[in-house]
Order: structure tokens, then sequence, then C-alpha cells
């Protein structure tokens, strides 16, 4: 436990680091969901929050009367009705029903005119949903005429009267979609959250004639009764008949008895008041906003996640012991403080506006519980991604799209199982609880913990809050689960259903169970090829004898056992095998080099010693287990230096250290100490608070080794640990590895022959997956070799006196290379003889050549001598050639590259190589696997098609052109197609780009619509006007409540009998008084006259005053008229607006009460219902208006992932510098911004087009409608060139395209959407409508914006609710100000971006901008500063360093301007890169020189001396502070284009498409540099053979092996035949065999007819040696010396270097030895008794053991005894240094003997007796070689070989020593050596060592 929570705190301290170390990332991770909510606190406070005070409601506006003012009367509906051609309904058709209508139209005769009569209510209905309804309306007696309301009677009498008015919605109040309309009766009939006065209900009741015909039905009812009442009376029972009423005289009473005539409407009074009406306008909104905050965290999230998995830093971490679980807990813990912190943020910024009543403890909760489950979510997503690019486009659109189903479910109608169903969706969860809140805080309740349980709105809060929480774990759960069973590139993968494995919670035996059960997989397949794959390797590897101390440590278990140990990856041409059955066993205190060719085996190898890949069969041991079942305890002991570094450039070394030491378990006490000794031992103390980017490769490389070696790492894998690091900090890191060797064990791979031959104590080399020898350096040249490598460097390459004189004195000699100026031959051992004389003649040779140079000019290179020389036994680089190059075949290089320890880039799905684990679960995702496969398969094709149609348009468009136009001709032509057709193809080959630009957009879009249509529009349901549904608490299940009755009038008191539904509440004179009671006297009177006014105001006063009286609601008080002199009868209903069906219920409630007093029955009863008429088109309209709002936001939203991916090509070509090349290759900036914005606007159509013909589809004719369809095809247009050109300008602000995607999603995400919602909720609210006016002018400046506002406003565009005046499409305030807008913007904009490429705006990074605003400031105090900026150049020269006088001639000579045929010179130039706190770095100072034709220009140096940068200002990538650079006499500051034209560049790392192919590439720069179009293909087939690359012509190039895309780089610069090639590092990661080739290839070309100029940086001595016609090393950004590698030689070089290794030890000298040690031993009679003891206990086990039977090994020699022995061998100084703790200076053979003393406390006699041999020889070699050579120096020794140096003079050739070492060679046992000349290494670790 107490390891877990160390690695735990490790963990979340780098997090924090991380965090911190990017303080604007973070800052806006925590603050732009407060900036969310900060704009919302903005705009409400522009909102009306004045306090209302109490007042009554008796006004004019608000009292209405039925049939009078806004409420038409009967008559005027009728004339209405027949002007209009429209008809008022009836049903059912019966008697009574047609006795109504004909008695109504005695009164008005208009009735007959406009009344249908239906047979029943479902008539009525089918005929107003069918197709026929409405169809020909303005044609008289038509048969399908529209209806505008209808009467339907399910009851008529004689007791219950029961009617349903049902009106058409064309009459309902038009309104912003939030307002109940009494359509609108879903939902409870009663809403105390309302506030204030709602007339909105009246009006509509009013203003829809649904009081006017309920009165009229009313009367009608209560008249018809008292008719039949008065005839029951008489006994004349039966009613009349319909025909019988033709004459109003046969009516037995008047119409008007008991009619209630005249009824008034009026609002209850209001208490005092903050009307908020911003909390109603915002609910629908505030889920999407706050969400839309949450969004950059969330990206934030999952690339962090998705980016350490790409990197394979996760599993590094996982490599050094850190657990599994800590990695994703440590991230859980990091986010989870974090929207801690934003919650906290949130809820103190809302205190007091927008959650100003709510509980704050409640609001954080709610906003800390989204936070968790969005951590979650973001984690369940990034499961699914390998890249960290699609991750986040992808993973942000799916947290999104989460958000979705609550447009679906959001309707208080929906069931709540469907809302708990969406709330599994954590983002639809959090919106849906935003409801509850604004809801509460409009009514000044607030949620609390109290009532978060009540629900609003049809949504529970508590449900909301407990579903998040719920969806944290679920998300957990699956997250975890599909992080281990998802196929990965790396790392153990576990089958689908392993949680249902017993072994899985043994854990131990789990991964052996899965192991076998891949192996029982394989077996069948692998039996068949096991054959074919041995047919190649019949025979065995050549593995050298171990030594008795090697077999002891494999009985200790002290070593790594490698046994058969097997990996296959099933590919698409069949199985491939990575490592095939590999025997190896690596020993303590030793290094074992594994060497092999690019793609051998080896990175696969080690992935499956650290167990990142699981092997098929076989395993390994590592101190004894097992890593197919003990990794987590091997990881405990284990070390990684892998290819690519692991390292967070944000941190610190000591903080890398720090937290790796922590992970692999370090004490806290010791940790300090340990990373103390760690920095220093690596080298790296003067960096130790140095953050990681600002170390050099080499540095990185150090550190990584740190990494690897601290925590007492036992087991240490080195990967490549000095690849990139220039020679002298290699040395430095070699002699690091070799002290660090003792008690580790090491493996170490690596390119270079030298750091095997150095470092590696056994050398392991392996091809096409299996082992082919192993041993020391020695036995391998033993074995392979084949006499001696003679190598002589000639003035020219054209030179053959070199070869003559080999041949002439050995004739058996054969040239095994001629690179460059470099020829090497093998020289059988046997002609040694010969030698001596053939060197005498090739130094004559050299001293004629030397002085013939001298005589004539320095330019002429013509003479055909001999430069230098040297001699040795076989090198190792050999050996590798002949073992590797045999049988070797690139084709099967991807193996390698799909681990973790290599550092391309993942290998996307088409070209991927799947592990064979795939068949675990291939029956369980056999069909999910086949239909993902056919989708992406046809997106593949389609896409292809696409880009095949784009690409032969492309060239119809050039046949055409040509034919008639000369741009076609033209540069500028010619450039753009050749561009266009490189987007082309990468489209069409990068399939995950097609899927985010064009698929995922649409299907998003698909899916919002679909959701959209999902969303019912339903008919409403009937509602009975009844009081039972009030005060539901009453007993009984409510009962109406308390009803204010003013009983002053008799006739009051007699209805007030009849009322039911409520009881009576007397009303009474109160002594409350409203504030201005005058005023509100003035307006009843004037409201409702002299009489009732002052009555309606004392009600009013009632009301406020006796509130408290009873504990229950009131919903309506009446106050009845004195009855007219008709006997009508006429009240006025004071209503309760909280429940918007009060008034129309109250008036039932009375006059059923009239009809029971006109009639005298107490059982009659009339009951009313509301229930509106089916949907017909224009409510449907209505709604689907606000369904085209929201498609246009759910457009808004797909089409702003669209400029993301235009981001992401820019800024990734610029990322891996590909856009220099191109611009360097010739193209101009017009042309390639020209191309691009080309195809992102073609490729934006498809989109678009998707868009629109959904838009069809779905019917959304608001934007495909008659008169709509060409302004939304404009916008469309308009904003795909726009959005394409804005985002141009923003891609300069990012180098990674990661972020890039990010921001720009993020940026078009805000200024779209989220700006256009918050100016719409601006235009609808009265108080910022002149606000948002104003706005509008800057908001749109975003592309985004005019887009989602242009297509809004046509979606409104009937409703107006936008602005009202004008209806046309093209009004500036529709749509004609966005198009205006776009169109400017997509010019702009574009030229912005142009302006911006061309003019120095993009060097405005923070520090230049820094450095810009001091010089400003320094100006003002101090105007002289501008002097130094007229001087001319060679002014300011930094000449303050004594200069080489070669350098200074090289200087003087260009000055001069003696430069006749140079055709690249460079004159001081300078560059300063800019610091912080006011210093700067000086790169380049003052650099001059020149480079002629036909010459290859060595640049050396080492990392950091300002190689790159010279190159970079060469090549116009980065401009010179000072100084100039001329190429063919153009100024490249002032004609960058024109000394461009000539160049051909190889930067230092592959500038390379990824998704083009070799010969694509090659095509593609072939246009560019102006190749005629029919020579194109003959000049890339020229270089596909030259670089030996036909057979990878059609392999895309992220494919390619390192050496590979090397090799395309340098064929890319020198497509074209240009006259000037710059090579950066061109052979860096290359193997041997490899690299010879390039050599071959560079040379050839250097000396092609002498015309082509070539600048080569390298860190490859011998690579400048056999190619550099001049080189010159550079340090510290000058040059230090200059010249042809042979003058630097002569001048820096005056001696010879020679190493010698003597041969083994023989077993007859050892055995000898032994037998005389042992019998001295055994012959003291008087042996000390204490010495006895000593010999006994290491005798052995065995007591009976005696002196003279005791065997050689089973002797060990204590302490005592090997002083002993020293003294008896005549020389006790020398075993003196193996029993002292000083360390010893013979090599690593006696360290390793020293350690073993003091561990087992005794040495073996033959360890000890083959040492002191050893030892003997070595002082044999030494002696003779102090004596032969005076002066002679040791340079050191390694334990097998010992080096000296020389002094070279005219006393001492090589052919002496050369002589003198072969004629004693025998005597004294030298097995190989090797002498030459000092070389170009020597000279540069000089200079390197002196800076």
């Amino acid at each position: 436990m107490g390891n877990s929570t160390r690695q735990l705190r490790a963990m979340l301290r780098k997090n924090w680091l991380l965090k911190i170390r990017h303080p604007f990332i973070t800052s806006a991770e925590i603050l732009l969901p407060t900036i969310v909510m900060l704009l919302l606190i903005a705009v409400r406070t522009r909102v009306d929050l004045q306090i209302h005070p109490a007042q009554a409601c008796i006004k004019e506006n608000m009292l209405v009367e039925v049939g009078k003012g806004m409420s038409p009367n009967f008559q005027e509906v009728l004339e209405a009705l027949l002007v209009r051609g429209e008809f008022l309904a009836f049903a059912p058709d019966t008697e009574e029903t047609r006795m109504m209508i004909n008695l109504m139209s005695i009164k008005f005769p208009l009735l007959q005119q406009v009344s249908l009569i239906y047979k029943d209510e479902l008539e009525l209905e089918t005929y107003l949903t069918s197709d026929l309804y409405g169809t020909c309306s303005q044609v008289k007696n038509c048969s399908n005429p529209k209806i505008k309301g209808a009467v339907v009677f399910h009851n008529q009498g004689p007791q219950l009267f029961d009617y349903s008015i049902r009106l058409n919605h064309t009459w309902a109040f038009s309104g912003f979609p939030d307002v109940r309309t009494i359509m609108d009766v879903n939902g409870p009939y009663l809403n105390d959250l309302e506030l204030g006065v709602n007339i909105i209900p009246t009006m509509q009741y009013s203003s829809s004639a649904f009081f006017t015909l309920q009165q009229v039905v009313d009367s009608f009812i209560i008249f018809a009764s008292q008719q039949t009442e008065t005839e029951s009376s008489t006994e004349h029972i039966e009613l009349p008949s319909s025909n019988s009423f033709n004459k109003s005289s046969s009516l037995k009473l008047p119409w008007t008895k008991f009619s209630p005539s005249k009824i008034r409407i009026a609002p209850f009074p209001t208490r005092e008041y903050t009307d908020d009406q911003f909390q109603s306008i915002i609910k629908r909104v505030m889920g999407v906003l706050y969400l839309l905050g949450f969004l950059y965290p969330i990206s934030g999230l999952i690339s962090y996640s998705v980016f350490e998995k790409e990197q394979k830093i996760r599993e590094g971490l996982y490599m050094m012991g850190l657990k599994d679980g800590i990695f994703h807990l440590s991230w859980f813990i990091t986010y989870a403080l974090q929207f801690a912190i934003s919650s906290g943020i949130i809820t103190a910024c809302t205190l007091n506006n927008l959650f100003k009543y709510s509980d704050k403890s409640v609001v954080f909760v709610y906003f800390f519980s989204f936070g968790l489950s969005a951590i979650m979510l973001s984690f369940l997503i990034s499961t699914f991604f390998t890249r960290a690019k699609t991750a986040v486009a992808v993973g942000t659109l799916s947290f999104f799209g989460a958000f979705f189903p609550y447009y679906t479910v959001n309707d208080p109608a929906v069931p709540m199982i469907l809302k708990v169903l969406a709330s599994l969706l954590s983002p639809t969860a959090f919106a849906l609880g935003s409801i509850n809140f604004a809801d509460y805080e409009r009514a000044h309740v607030g949620l609390r913990w109290s009532n978060i349980w009540r629900e609003s709105s049809g949504v529970n809060f508590l449900v909301c809050l407990l579903m998040m929480l719920f969806d944290t774990l679920i998300y957990c759960a699956i997250g975890l689960y599909l992080d281990k069973v998802l196929p990965r590139e790396n790392g153990m993968r576990y089958p689908w259903n392993f949680l249902f494995q017993k072994c899985f919670w043994r854990k131990n035996n789990f991964v052996k169970h899965h192991g076998s059960s891949l192996e029982s997989n394989f077996n069948d397949e692998l039996s068949n090829e096991r054959a074919s794959f041995l047919g190649n390797n019949t025979h065995e590897p050549a593995v050298e004898a171990i030594s008795l101390d090697m077999k002891q440590q494999e009985l200790d278990k002290r070593c790594i056992q490698i046994r058969n140990l097997r990996k296959v990856y099933a590919s698409k041409r069949g199985n491939c095998c990575a490592v095939n059955s590999l025997q190896l066993t690596l020993y303590e205190n030793q290094i074992l080099a594994l060497l092999g060719h690019n793609g051998a085996g080896k990175s696969t190898t080690i992935s499956m010693l650290v167990g990142l890949l699981p092997p098929t069969s076989g395993d390994a041991l590592v101190f004894g287990k097992n890593i197919t079942t003990d990794m987590d305890e091997i990881r405990n002991g284990l070390g990684v230096c892998p290819q690519n570094d692991i390292l967070f450039p944000e941190l610190t070394v000591r903080e890398h250290l720090e937290i790796f030491a922590a992970l692999k378990g370090v004490k806290e006490d010791i940790l300090e100490r340990d990373v103390t000794d760690m920095v220093n031992e690596v080298g790296l103390a003067d960096k130790v608070n140095t953050a990681v980017r600002a170390l050099s490769g080499g540095m990185k490389r150090k550190l990584s080794l740190g990494i690897a070696l601290i925590g007492n790492s036992k087991v240490v894998i080195l990967d490549e640990p000095t690849s990139g690091m220039d020679p002298y900090s290699m040395r430095l890191t070699w002699q690091l590895i070799k002290r660090i060797k003792k008690g580790r064990i090491i493996l170490l791979t690596t390119h270079s022959m030298d750091e095997a031959d150095e470092l590696g104590d056994r050398i392991a080399i392996m091809a096409n997956g299996s082992l082919k020898c192993c041993g020391s350096s020695l036995f391998l040249k033993h074995q392979y070799g084949v006499g001696y490598t003679l190598t002589l460097v000639k003035s020219s390459p054209t030179a053959s006196v070199a070869s003559d004189i080999v041949y002439r004195h050995v004739p058996s000699a054969t040239c095994v290379s001629e690179v460059g100026t470099e020829i090497s031959f093998k020289l059988p051992l046997a002609s040694s003889v010969s030698f001596e004389s053939m060197f005498r003649e090739i130094e004559s040779c050299m001293r004629r050549s030397i002085s013939k140079s001298e005589m004539s000019s320095s330019e002429d290179k013509s003479y055909p001598g001999i430069e230098s020389y040297g001699i040795s036994v076989t090198t190792l680089e050999e050996v590798f050639l002949r073992v590797a190059g045999c049988g070797y075949d690139e084709t099967d290089d991807f193996v390698d590259r799909n681990n973790i320890l290599s550092s391309n880039s993942t290998v996307p799905a088409a070209y991927d190589n799947r592990p064979s684990e795939t068949i675990f679960d291939a029956k369980i995702l056999g069909n999910y696997k086949k239909i993902i496969g056919f989708i992406s398969a046809m997106v593949g094709r389609v896409s292809g098609l696409m880009a095949a149609t784009i690409l032969s348009f492309i060239n119809f468009l050039g046949m055409q052109c040509c034919s008639c136009c000369i741009i076609s001709r033209s540069t500028f032509w010619q450039h753009t197609k050749a561009l266009f057709i490189k987007r082309a193809i990468s489209a069409r080959r990068d399939r995950k780009t097609i899927v985010f630009q064009l698929l995922i957009p649409a299907i998003f879009l698909l899916f919002g619509l679909l959701f959209l249509k999902l969303k019912s529009h339903p008919d409403q349901q009937s509602v009975t006007l009844t009081t039972s549904h009030f005060n539901p608490l009453l007993s009984g299940g409510g009962g109406g409540g308390p009803i204010p009755f003013d009983l002053s009038l008799p006739i009051a008191k007699e209805v007030a009998g009849y009322i039911k539904g409520g009881w009576i509440q007397n009303f009474r004179q109160s002594a409350y008084r409203f504030p201005d009671a005058e005023r509100e006297l003035a307006d009843a009177i004037k409201a409702a006259g002299p009489t009732l006014g002052p009555v309606l105001l004392s009600m009013s006063e009632f009301l406020m005053s006796s509130f408290n009286e009873s504990y229950q609601s009131r919903y309506g008080a009446v106050v009845m008229d004195k009855q007219h002199d008709d006997g009508s009868l006429g009240y006025t209903i004071l209503h309760n607006s909280s429940c918007q069906h009060a008034a129309p219920t109250f008036i039932n409630l009375m006059n059923a009460a009239i009809l029971r007093l006109a009639t005298g029955d107490q059982n009659m009863t009339i009951q009313t219902r509301n229930h509106p008429l089916p949907m017909t088109k224009s409510q449907h309209l209505q709604h689907h208006d606000l369904d085209a709002f929201s498609a246009a936001i759910i457009v808004n939203i797909a089409f702003s992932f669209i400029p993301a991916s235009f981001a992401v090509a820019i800024v990734k070509e610029r990322e891996v510098k590909a856009k220099h090349q191109q611009l360097i290759s010739g193209v101009s900036v017009l042309s390639y911004w020209v191309s691009t914005y080309i195809w992102d606007f073609i490729s934006f159509l498809i989109p678009s087009s998707f868009a629109l013909l959904l838009f069809y589809i779905f019917g959304l004719d608001q934007f495909i409608g008659k008169d709509c369809f060409l302004p939304t095809f404009l916008m469309f247009l308009e904003y795909g060139l726009a959005i394409a050109s804005s985002t141009y300008c923003l891609t300069f602000c990012f180098s990674e395209h990661s972020m890039a995607q990010n921001v720009v999603l993020l940026v078009h995400f805000f200024t779209g959407l989220i700006l256009m919602v918050i100016s719409f909720i601006m235009g609808l609210i009265q108080t910022t409508a002149s606000a948002n006016n104003l706005l509008k002018n800057f908001f749109r400046l975003s592309p985004g914006f005019c887009f989602a506002d242009g297509l809004a406003s046509l979606a409104l565009l009937r409703q107006g609710m936008k602005d009202k005046s004008s209806n046309a499409v093209f009004d500036w305030n529709v749509t004609g100000a966005s198009l205006c807008y776009l169109g400017f913007e997509s010019i702009g904009y574009f030229l912005l971006t142009l302006g911006w490429e061309l003019l120095p705006f993009h060097k405005l990074t923070p520090v230049g901008i820094k450095q810009y605003w001091r010089s400003i400031m320094n100006l003002q105090h101090d105007t002289h500063d501008l002097e130094p900026l007229l001087k001319s150049p060679s002014e300011t020269v930094d000449l303050n360093f004594d200069e080489d006088i070669d350098v200074q001639t090289e200087r003087n000579r260009v000055l001069a301007g003696s430069i006749d045929n140079a055709i690249i010179y460079l004159r001081n130039l300078r560059k300063v890169y800019p610091g912080e706190k006011h210093r700067t770095k000086v790169a380049v100072r003052s650099l001059t020189f020149s480079v002629q034709a036909g010459e290859c220009f060595g640049f050396l140096g080492t990392n950091g001396a300002g190689k790159t940068t010279t190159l970079s200002m060469l090549t116009g990538e980065e401009s010179p502070t000072d100084g100039s650079a001329f190429i063919f006499g153009k100024d490249t500051r002032s004609d960058p284009k024109a000394a461009r034209r000539h160049i051909g560049y190889c930067p230092q790392f592959d500038a390379l498409l990824e998704f083009l192919t070799v010969q694509e590439h090659l095509e593609l720069y072939a246009r560019i540099k102006g190749v005629a179009d029919y020579r194109i293909d003959d000049v890339v087939m020229e270089k596909l053979l030259e670089f030996d690359l036909l057979k990878h012509a059609n392999k895309p190039s992220f494919t390619l092996s390192g050496g590979n895309k090397r090799k395309l780089s340098v064929a890319i610069a020198m497509i074209g035949d240009p006259p000037i090639v710059i090579l950066d590092e061109p052979s860096t990661g290359m193997d041997p065999i490899a690299k010879r080739f390039m050599w071959e290839v560079i040379s050839r070309l250097s000396t092609r007819q002498g015309k082509t100029a070539v600048i080569l940086t390298t860190h490859s001595m011998n690579e400048a040696q056999a190619l550099c016609t001049r080189i010159g090393i550079m340090v510290g950004g000058r040059l230090r010396c200059i010249g042809s590698p042979q003058h630097l030689k002569t001048r820096f070089g005056n001696h010879l270097e020679l190493e010698v290794k003597p041969t083994e030890v023989s077993s007859v000298d050892l055995e000898n030895l032994c037998q005389t040690i042992q019998s001295r031993l055994f012959a003291i009679p008087s042996h000390p008794r204490s010495l006895l003891d000593d010999i006994e206990v290491c005798i052995g086990r065995i007591d009976s053991i005696t002196s003279e039977n005791a065997s050689v090994m089973e002797i060990s020699l204590s302490q005592e005894m090997i002083i002993l022995i020293g003294r008896w061998l005549g020389n006790e100084e020398r075993v003196k240094t193996l029993v002292s703790s000083t360390p010893i200076s013979d090599g690593v053979f006696g360290e390793q003997l020293s350690e073993q003393l003091v561990r087992d406390g005794g040495i073996p006699l033959p360890i000890f007796s083959e040492w002191w041999l050893a030892i003997e020889k070595f002082s044999a070699i030494d002696s003779f070689i102090l004596s032969s050579f005076p002066g002679a120096a040791f340079q050191g020794c390694n334990g097998l070989s010992v080096k000296y140096q020389l002094p070279y003079s005219k006393d001492l050739s090589l052919a002496d020593v050369f002589g003198h070492i072969e004629q004693n060679r025998n005597q004294l046992g030298i097995a190989e050596y090797s002498i030459s000349q000092s070389t170009l290494e020597t000279i540069f670790n000089h200079f390197a060592a002196s800076s």
C-alpha cells in the first residue's frame, strides 16, 4: 500500500507541475466555464429587475368584458368567419344540436351560413387531419372548408350538459415558445412558481373567442333548460321540434331570463415582487451554454490522456513500475480538483445573481457532480483512441452529442423513465437539472436540500443529481473494462470475457493462461509455418562459449535467460514472424550489445522483455522471474531508456528524476541524495533546474539514461542511447555507461558499430527475427573476419593511383567499398609480408600529392594522389555487413515500428498490421467489425472516388487551359495544380480526416435532425375546467378551496347557495390599502365604472389582507351585479393568474350555479372542457420554425468541426516542415494558399450539399423553401470561403496540430454558436435589444456568427421573433447583413493570411513582442541605439576571439570579393535569439565562408553549435539578425524566392507528408521544381532506381523505415538537379548497410560534372571523411577551423592511433597456472589455522574432501590467499589493486573480480588465474609499445583492448609502426590491431572539449 501511495503522490506531482507550467491553458480550463456564466451574468444585469409594488389589477387593459374590446361578441365572430370563408363546427349530429343552431340562428341569422354539423367528433378530427382540409377555402359552398373552431357535446342533458370548446391554433397568441398558450394544456393546472400578473392566458382566452363561445353555449343551456322546466311543469313534456322554432313568439320564456349576459374578468392583485423574465427565457438555453463552457477542459482532459498513450509515455511509466490503476487515478484526482475549483468559482460568481436564492452548496454539488461525470466520460471516450488529434475532435463531439437527447426529453409531458434513461448521458442529466434552477430562481425560492425532490416543469432535480453520480461510476467501470479489452499497439490485451475467468482473480496465473490460449490459437498455423521459417535459418547461430563465472551466474539466477521467445504478427500478407525462437542469455556486470538492421526484431524483443508486448510463445526469466507472470516484480528493478525519450518538456531534470525515483520505490529519506548522485553521474549537474525543452538532444538522452538507472535498477535496457548525439557527447555517454554497468545487466541496441565495439562485452547480431551470432567483439571478428582492411582517402574521387598500388603489391586484394574519395580493400592475412613495401610506396605518393597541391592553386583538385591511409584488422562494421547484410530484406521493416520503442507515429488502420491477439474475440466482435469495416470501406471508396474525380477534373481543366490560355503554362498554375493534387491524394488516404471532415458533421447533423423529428408535437389533450384539482391536499383529493364572494346583493346570496366546487368565503371591507390608493381607485373607476370599480378594488384589498386566513390557495373571487331589468345576470370574476385556466373555470362554476338557480334543480350542472382541435398546418409550422431554429444551432455545431480539420492539415505541414520544404523548392506563398483555399472550399461543398439534402429530406422549408433556398445556398457557399480564410489566420498562432484543432474548434464554437445564442437572448429582452443591435456589428466579424445568425433569422422569419421590420429574406436583418459580411470576410481574411505570411507578423510571439516593446522603450530614452542598424555589416562583426588562421584567410577572401565561382557565400552572418530577463542567445557569430561549384562542404559541430540555424537562414526559414547570405549572387534576405529556386534541401527531420507514397512525393516535387510533364515519369523513375526505392514506390511515407525516409528526403532534395543541395544529417538513424548506400549516392551527386555544390552536416566523422572535399568545424556559433580533411589532419592531428587486442588466454597456460597455485597452496606444512579455515569453507560442502582430491573449480581464494599468491608470483602490487576498494584501471574484468571478492568473500581459482594471465599479456604489450615508440601515450583500456597515441614524425611513419608490430605480433600474443592516422573524430573532439 505504501508503494502505491508513493507512486500516486509522484504522479499527482507530475500532473500538478504540468498544469502550472501551462498557466494560460490551465487558467482557461478553470475559468472558461465561469466566463460563460459571466456572459450570462452580464446579460442578467441588463434585465429589468425593478421591484413592482403591491397593486390591484383593476385596470383598463386587464379588466376584460366578454363580448367587448379584445373579446369579440358572437355576432363579430360570425361576421369574421363569413368574411374569411371559414366555419364553426358542431358535433354530434343530433336533434338537440340542430335545435340549438336553429334557436340561436333566430338571434344570430349568420350562424346558419357559417355552421357545419359533423356526425361525431371522430369525423371532425379525421377531416381536420386529412390532406383535403382547407383545399378550396375561397370558393363558396366548398366541400373542404376551413374550420376555425368547434363545439362538441358529450352529454346534452337533462341533468348534465358536458361540452368541449375546440379552437383552431391559428387563433393562439403568437409569442415566445416558452409562454404557455391556452392550447398548451399539458402539465400542472397551476404553476405556483409564476410571479406577478400573467395576463397572457386571459388575453388568449378572450381574443380567441373562447369566453364568447362559453358564454353563448352556457346562455343557451340555461335558456333551453328553463324552457324544458316550464314545459315539464305544465305537463307538456315534448321538446319543440327543430322546425317548429320558426318564430320567436313560440318561446315560452324570454332569451334573457337568468342569462349571464355580462361577464367580466380581472386578475387577482399582486404582492410586491421582482419579475425575472431572464430565467424563463434562458431556461431553454442554459443547459447548452453551461455545457459549452465545459468543452475546453474536457478536450484538454481527453487530449492529455490520449497524448500520453500516443507518445508512449503511459507505457514508459508502466515499464518503470507504475501500477496500472494509479495512472488513471492520478488524472482523475487532478481534474476532480480542477473542477472543484471551477465549481467553487462559479458558485462564488453566481452568488448574488444567477443563483441568488438557491443553497450555495447545492449549486456547488451540481457543478462538481457534473465535473466528476465529465472526467469519467472523457476517460471512457479516450479508451477508443490512440491518436490525440482524432480523440480530441471526435471525443469532444461525442461529449457534446451526449447532450442532444435533452432536446427530445425536456418536454414536461415526457415520462420520467425516459428522462432517467436519457440521463445515462451525464450532459443530458446536467442540462435537465438546469431547468429546475431556472424555475426555482424565478420563483424567488431557489433550490435547497429541502426541496430538490420536488418536480418542476416535469423534471426532478434529485434524480438528475443522482444520475450524474451514477454515471460517474458506470463510465468508470466501462472505461476500465474497455481499456483492458480494446486492441492497442502495445501492452497486454485481455480477452473480452476476462472478468469471468477464475484465473484473472488469481492474478498471477492469468497472464500465463492468457499467453497459453494465444499459443494454442497459433499452434496449427505456426506448425505449418515453422518449416518455412526455419528453412531460411537452418544453420545454428554462432555463439561464443561462456566463462565459468557466467555459468555460475546461470546457476544463481543472476542473469536474464531468453528461452525460445517468439512473436508473430498477423498482417494482410499473412503471418509475419518478428522474433523467431530467440535463445539468449544476458549476464550481470556485462553489457550485451544487440545489433541488427532496421526491422530485425530488436525493438520487438525489448518490448516483450519489458512487458509491452505479450510473446506469442516462449518466455524469459529475469533474475529467475518469468516475464509472462511476474512482470510487476520484474519492473521494480527495471530501468529503460527507450529510443524516443519519455520526457515531459515542461519538467526540469531534477523533477524527472524525483518522480521516476518515487515510482521505482526509492525511500523518501534517501531520494534527495540519490537524485543528486544521479545528476552528477550523468553529467547534468549544471542543468539540474533546467526544463527539458531547453536541453539539447544529447542532454535529453543523458537524462533518459539517468531515469533508467535511478532507483538502483538491476536490469537496464538502453535502446539507441546515443542516437542524435555529436561524437564528443557520445564519448562522454559511453564512459558513463561503462561506469554504471557494475552490478547490473545492461542490454544495449545501437546502429553505431563503434559504440557496440566500445561498450559491448558481448555482441549479438539479429537479422530477420533470428539470432545470427553472439559473442565478444574479438570472437565475431575471428568468426567472420577475413584479414586486414586498408582504407585510403584519395585526393579526388576519380583518382585510380591508389588501387593500382594496392593491386600491384597484393594481387589477391578485393575492393570492399568505394564511396566518394574513400576506398577500402580487404587484404588476406597471408599477404602481410608485402605490406611494408606497399606502405612505403603509398607514403611516397602522399608526399608527392601534398607538395604538388601546395605548388598549385588551392582550388585545383585534379591531381590524382592519395591524401591519407590507415590499416586495421577486420572491424565490427565489416562483421555486421557480412552477417546482417546477407538475406536482409527491408520489406519486413514494419515489425519494429509497430511498438513502443520506435519513434515513428502511429500507423492508421488502413496500413496497420494488427497483432494476432485479435483472434480472441473475433466471434464476439465479428459482426460489429464487419459493419464498421463495411462503413469505413464505403467511406474510403467514396472519398477515393471523390478525390479521383477531382484529380481528373483538374487534369481536364489543365488540358483545356493548356490549349487556350497562357496561365496554365505559368509557374503559378503548375504549382497550384501540384499542391492541389497533393491535398487530393492526402485526403483520399487519410480516411480519418475525411470521416472527420465530411462524415461526422453529416452524421451529427443527421442525428440532431432525427432527434428533433422524434420530439413529438402531440395534439393537445382535453382539459376539464373544474376546481377539483385546486388544493389537492384537501380531504377527498382536492376540492376547490375558498371562493371569496360579495354577498351584499340578494341575487348574489341566491347564486352563492347553488355554488359547487368550493366554499364561500364572505367578502368584507378591509382596512388594507394599496401603496398608491388614489391612483388605484382612479384606474378602477376608469376601467369598471364608478359603481363597480370601487367594489372590485375593495375585493382586491380583501384578497390582499386575507390570504393567511386559510391554509388553502384561492383561485377565483366573485362580485355580482344587480339583476338587470330583462332578468339577465352580470358578474365579475377575479382570478389567480398563477393558474392559466382559472378564469374559464370560475365562469363555468358560476354558470352552473346560475343554471341550478334558474331551474331550481340542485343536480343539474354544466361541464365545460377546453380541447384544442388537432394541429393543422399552421400550428405545425410554428413548432416547425422552432425546430428549424434548433436545426440552425445543430448545423452550426456540426460545421464548427470542419474548419478544425482545415487547420490540422496546414499546421501539421508547418510542424513537420513540409510547408517550408515546398516553399524552398520554389512554391510561391500565393500558390500555396490559393491551392489550399480551393481544396478546402471544394471539400466544404460536400458536407454543405449533404446539409441541404438533409434539409430537403426533413422538410425544413425555412431553409430550402421557394424564397429561402437561394439565401441559404449563398450563405453556405460564402461561409465555406469565409470560414476557411479566417481559419488560415488562426493557424499562425499554433505550432502543434492537435492544439490547433482544439482551439480552432473552440473559437468557432464560441464566436459562432455562443455569440448567436447570447445575441438572440439579448434581442428578445427589450432592455438589451438596442445594445444587441450595436454589438451585432462586431459579432458579424466572425463568419460563424454570420452563418448562425443568418440561418436562425430564416428559421424564425415567419414568427417575427427576430427583427419585425420586414419579411423579405434578403432584408438586412434577416440574411442581408450575414451575406455581405461573409462576402467581405472571404476576401479580407484571405488577404490577411497572405499579408501575415509575407510580412514578419508571425514573429509576434510573446517573447518577440516583449523584446520589441523593450526596444521601443529604450528608443525613447536613448535615440542613438539606432546607429548600429545603419552601420555596414562588416563593422558590427564580433571579433573578440582568437580566430584560426585558415578561418581568417577564408573571411578575408570572401569579404575582399575574390570568390570567382562560389555558388554560396556568407558574409558575417549572425543570428541572435531573444531570451528572458534581458539575456540574448547568440546562435551564429559572424559566419563567413564560401562554397564552390562541385564542392562537398562538410559542416560539423556539436549539438547546439549553430549548424541547423545557419542552414535555416540559408533556406529562408529564419531571417538573419545581421550579415547576409548570397546564393548565385542573390541576397537571401532581399530576394528569398530567387535564391530558393536553386536549392534542394534535406532537413534534419524528415519533412514528409504522411499519406503520400514515395512516388507521389517525387512527382509532387518534380512538378514544383518545374520538370516538364512529359519528363516527370522518367525523372521519378531515375530517382527511385538511384535510391533503391523502387520496391517501396507505392508505400505511404509513414510506413517506411527510418532509413528509407532519409533516402526519400535526400531524393526530394536532389530531384530536378538543383545546383545547390543542402543535406542536414542525411544518414541519422540508418543502419550501416543503408548508410553506406546513402554515401555512395551523395558521392555520385557531388562529383557529377562538378557543377553541384553540396553542404552536408553530420555527426559521423567517417561520413565527413568519405564525402567532403572541405570541412568546417563549428563550435559555439563560430567556425573554429576550415580546410580539406587531409589539411585538418595534417594541421591538428599530429599522431597515429594504435589499438591492440591480445589473444585469449590459452587453456594450457590456464591449467598450468592453476596447478602451480594449487600445489603451492596445499604444499605448505605450517599453514596458519585461519587460512586453513578459509580453505575448508571454500572447498565445498562435502566434509570428506581432502587437499589431494579437491577439483580446481571448487577452490575459492580469500583475500589473504590472493595477497599470498601475488607474493609467490612475484607481483604483490598487482593483486593489491584487486583487494583494495580503489577503482581498478585494468578494465572491467578486474572490477568484476573485486566486486565478487566483496560479495562472495572469495574468487574461484580458475577465474583468478584467467585474470592474472590476461594482465600479464597487457603488461607485456604495454612495455613493448612504450619501449618501441618513445613518446607513446596510453589512452585507456576496456578489458579487451588497449589504445595508444603514437607521435607522428618523419622518423616514424605508419609503415614503420606496422612493420614493427607485425614482426613481434606472435611473440606478444596480439590477436588484432589497427593503426591509422589521427581521425577527424579526434580533431573534432579536441575542438569540442576546448569549447
